[in-house]
């Protein structure tokens, strides 16, 4: 690769950061993702009101004698109120089509012992049955335990929720939340940052093949010098949108949850931020170097699934992966190139990657980077002038073979 021109190279990044930046496409995507957040948190915040604030009153047909004030005495202070309806079923349904009642439940042995209690109602309402659902199963856990001949403490000792809470050992350790969410959100901003400004890149430079701008800015400037030009200039576009999601993404989330119990700081996106870097440069390197054998739009919208795709496929097989994480092929996996950003930062969320392994696998990153760098530089000096055809595997591998000319 040749010499950097970091003058031409700056010159190149604030020429395509401002076109892009105005470009409508940007604007629209930039506001879209805020808006569909807002609109998801406030439709699932206005579900959630509505389930608390929803009120039952359940007519209760008692045909075991014991049920009713059992329940009745377990549900005080919840949403849903139990009615000791003294009259028979058919004398339920008459009130329930009148609409005196909004719904009425039979107990009878059979049924508590089965677990399966009619409910029965004129019409089925998703966030009336939630609520009962959730109040009820509960009460109704009691009553039968309590069939079961335990005693009062033993009842109480029974219905402890059970949950299970990660204690780490050792010094340095952290917070469990904040070791495996960091990285997580990193896995994520990434995956944000490359999907759109790559997009824009990649198609930005079959634009510039097809119209032959490039055959003009290669009159003036190194293929290497407006390669890096261009990763860079976009790179500072995807910093700018991805500033605005996680800014509007952080200011949504404060409004449902406390994010300081999350016990996340600065510190713990560090071992992160170098995949972050170092992935988003590879996949911009690769999405020019596509765009530079393309012919078409068409065919780019291709090889854009795919330049997303391949590296993310580590992200099919979470589940296989957060078992363990320190497999011999998830280790391997980690140092092969494309793959190195998605596995490392999975296995950073749930567990202590050993030194040696980050240092390796960032550095045959930071080669891979290098190499694509090059091979795009090679592309747009050699064969990006071939605007009226696609570049075959014939084609790049004799330009790879090709000797460089000096300062391309």
């Amino acid at each position: 690769m040749g010499r950097i021109s970091w003058p031409e190279v700056l010159k190149v990044a604030r020429w395509e950061f401002s076109r892009a930046v105005r470009h409508p496409l940007f604007a629209i995507m930039t506001l879209l993702i805020p808006l569909v957040m807002v609109l998801s948190g406030g439709a699932g915040l206005m579900v959630e009101r509505m389930t608390q604030a929803q009120e039952l009153e359940v007519a209760v047909i008692d045909e075991m004698g014991s049920a009713y004030s059992f329940l009745a005495a377990h549900l005080k202070g919840s949403p849903v109120t139990l009615i000791d309806y003294a009259g028979s079923r058919q004398q339920a349904e008459a009130d329930l089509k009148a609409g005196r009642l909004d719904g009425f439940l039979v107990l009878d042995a059979q049924a508590v012992k089965s677990g399966r209690i009619p409910y029965y109602v004129d019409k089925v309402r998703v966030a009336e049955l939630s609520v009962l659902k959730t109040t009820l199963i509960r009460a109704l856990t009691a009553y039968r335990l309590r069939q079961l001949g335990l005693t009062p403490d033993q009842l109480a000792a029974v219905m402890v929720p059970v949950t299970v809470e990660p204690v780490p050992i050792g010094e340095g350790q952290g917070e469990p939340a904040a070791l495996a969410v960091a990285p997580m959100i990193v896995a994520g901003v990434l995956i944000m940052s490359a999907l759109l400004p790559g997009q824009v890149l990649m198609y930005g430079v079959i634009k510039e093949k097809r119209n032959r701008i490039v055959e003009i800015l290669l009159s003036s400037i190194s293929s290497t010098d407006l390669m890096v030009g261009k990763i860079l200039g976009f790179g500072a576009l995807s910093l700018l949108q991805v500033t605005i999601w996680v800014s509007a993404g952080v200011l949504i989330a404060s409004r449902f949850m406390d994010l300081g119990q999350l016990g996340l700081s600065l510190a713990d996106f560090l071992p992160s931020l170098p995949y972050f870097l170092l992935g988003y440069l590879l996949l911009a390197s690769l999405f020019a170097t596509i765009g530079a054998t393309m012919k078409e739009a068409e065919g780019g919208s291709q090889a854009h699934g795919l330049v997303v795709i391949i590296p993310m496929v580590p992200l099919f097989v979470i589940p296989v992966i957060m078992m363990n994480p320190n497999a011999l092929w998830v280790r391997v996996l980690s140092h092969v190139p494309p793959f190195i950003p998605a596995t490392m930062l999975l296995r950073l969320a749930v567990t202590r990657v050993a030194v040696w392994e980050m240092l390796t696998s960032l550095t045959i990153l930071a080669c891979s980077v290098v190499f694509f760098i090059h091979l795009g530089a090679r592309i747009f000096k050699e064969g990006i002038l071939q605007f009226d055809r696609a570049l075959t595997l014939r084609d790049l591998r004799a330009l790879l073979g090709k000797r460089q000319q000096p300062g391309s």
